[in-house]
């Protein structure tokens, strides 16, 4: 009786934040009232507080799930590409992985948006900041596990420790999304893309200059005047 109650809590929960996200995705933050979330889920307030406590603590509760659904749009193609053995290889893993990841920007950049707009929600909120920072921290472990799951499947060894290349791919996709919800050119973000991977692979294999701070010290003091 028990387990069919805990089910039935968390059924609920996951349709009330499935009906948040669409109403955040389609009106922001601003205008997604617990009114409106609650109607989208066909629930009254009192039901819909019931389960998920305050709007913040709703926001909040989005924003893990969307955390949730990015690790797993990421995840995804790296098992598809370690089913089929012949064709693995740590390039292969990043290139899949990350056009993959771009696919679900391109098909709901909405959904993208809003994920902006709940991270500097969070980032205003004293109490709230720790989330904002903990979204990017999961990305990065996201993607370094990959990583290090890939290139151990491989058995060879990745010139750029895992974290750092972690944090660069990130880093990356962040700055063509934001672009892209912006300008949304389709054919331009795609050929960012596709460098950006190029980048990764290069960095990767140990074909990249190191541009990193110590270089950066290294050219000032050898070009005082520059």
């Amino acid at each position: 009786m028990n387990g069919t109650r805990r089910a039935d809590t968390t059924d609920r929960r996951a349709a009330i934040l499935a009906a948040a996200v669409r109403v955040l995705a389609r009106e922001g933050i601003a205008e997604a009232t617990t009114r409106k979330i609650a109607a989208e889920a066909r629930i009254n307030q009192a039901t819909l507080l019931y389960y998920v406590g305050s709007k913040d603590e709703l926001l909040m509760a989005v924003l893990r799930e969307m955390m949730r659904l990015t690790a797993e749009a990421a995840r995804t193609p790296l098992e598809r590409l370690i089913r089929d053995a012949a064709q693995f290889s740590p390039r292969a893993a990043i290139r899949r992985s990350m056009r993959a990841f771009w696919e679900q920007v391109e098909a709901a950049p909405e959904l993208q948006v809003m994920q902006y707009e709940l991270t500097l929600y969070a980032l205003r909120r004293p109490d709230s900041a720790w989330l904002a920072r903990e979204q990017y921290n999961g990305y990065r472990a996201v993607v370094e596990e990959l990583l290090r799951e890939a290139y151990t499947r491989a058995g060879t060894r990745c010139a750029v420790p895992f974290d750092a290349l972690a944090r660069f791919i990130v880093g990356g996709l962040d700055g063509l999304i934001l672009q892209f919800v912006s300008v949304r050119d389709t054919a331009r973000a795609r050929g960012d893309l596709d460098r950006l991977i190029a980048a990764v692979i290069a960095l990767a294999d140990g074909n990249a200059h190191d541009t990193g701070p110590a270089h950066a010290v290294a050219s000032g003091a050898a070009n005082p005047g520059s």
